[in-house]
This record gives structure tokens, sequence and C-alpha cells, in this order.
């Protein structure tokens, strides 16, 4: 029996007050009843998806995710949504799609999509294309960390050593605590042919905190 809309209404506000108070679970069952009433309240689909993701349960976002873009396949923010989400579940091919979607739609290029994409893409082997997301998430966010890290990181196990090392070089410069990245620091220095150099920082990080 269908319900008639200013039902499936009440219901959302309800869901919402549900949500807002923390009672995820009621809120969830206020949601559901109104997709199995109508299936293309797709607003009904964003909250749950958005109350899975609060939850931690990614698959289960990822899911209504998918269903809230079938409906609403122009909204970019949704796109990026289920491109961390994919790159959370390590799904890395799924994420590098979804996040290319949010661009398509779009979403503003920025120093966070392109981190996320361009991780994504050098675990999936996409070499090329995720060294220029993540130099461009440097130039929207020169001291990223994260970014520094998986281009020294990917320049290291690459057997670029003078590459290697102007990254971690950099990631040590803002974080001068950072006993890994010296520690990697120095074995690239290593690689290089400077063994004395490159000994003495990975002596001085172990010293610092065991690798």
């Amino acid at each position: 029996m269908a319900f008639p809309g200013n039902k499936l209404k009440s219901l959302y506000k309800e869901g919402i007050s549900c949500r807002n108070a923390g009672a995820f679970g009621a809120a969830k069952r206020c949601f559901k009843e109104i997709v199995l009433r109508d299936s293309s309240y797709a607003l009904a689909y964003l909250q749950l998806a958005e109350i899975a993701a609060l939850e931690e349960v990614y698959p289960e976002s990822i899911g209504y995710y998918k269903h809230y873009l079938q409906l609403e396949e122009e909204q970019s923010g949704a796109w990026y949504t289920i491109g961390v989400l994919y790159f959370n579940t390590k799904e890395y091919s799924a994420a590098v799609t979804a996040f290319e979607m949010a661009l398509a739609k779009g979403r503003r290029k920025d120093a966070d999509i392109c981190l996320t994409a361009g991780m994504s893409c050098l675990q999936m082997k996409a070499t090329q294309k995720g060294i220029q997301y993540l130099e461009n998430c440097l130039a929207f966010r020169p001291d990223d960390p994260r970014a520094l890290q998986a281009l020294a990181h990917h320049y290291y196990l690459a057997g670029s050593y003078q590459l290697a090392v102007s990254y971690w070089d950099r990631l040590l410069s803002i974080q001068p605590g950072n006993a890994f990245a010296m520690f990697m620091l120095g074995k690239s220095y290593i690689g290089t042919g400077e063994v004395n150099r490159g000994e003495a920082l990975c002596d001085k990080a172990l010293a610092a905190a065991p690798i």
C-alpha cells in the first residue's frame, strides 16, 4: 500500500529528529521505512548513507550512496564522499572513478581530493597519474605531510633516490621529530652513494626512536 506524501514527510522529519538526538537506530528505521514505501526518495538514502558513515560501517554507507547517486547523479559532494569511503575500504580503482566523477560534476579541485586520488592511483599502480595528483595537492598545500611521504616512499621504492631525498628532506623540515622520515632520508642518501651521510642519519633516527 502506498503511503501518502505527507506521511513520508512526517517520517523523514521524525528520522531527522532522531538523528539529531543521536538515536541512529530509530532514525534508520524511519528512513528505511521511507525507501521501502518510495524507492525514489533520494534524501532518505542520503540520510542512511551518512548515518552508516558516522557509524563507520563503510560498505553499508557505500551501498546507500550508490542508491542516492542513481537518483541524484549530479551531486558532486556525494561523489567525493563515496570516493573517500572507497579509499577507506581499499577499493582504490572505484575511489579514483568517484573522485573524477566529483570533479566532472563540479566539485572544486583542492588539496584533499588531489591527495586521496593520488594515493589511490599509486596503490593501483597508475603511477604517473598518482604523481600528478600528489604534486597538485602540494601546489594547493605545500607542506602536506601525507603527500610528501607518499611521493618520497614511491621514489625510494622506484630507485629514484635523489628525488626521494628531496621529498624526505621536505617532510623532515616540517616534522623534525619524525624518526621514520629521518631514517628513510638516510637510506635514500645511501642509495645516492652518500653512504657516510646516510648512515649517520639512520643512526641518529634509530637513537631517537628505534624503527
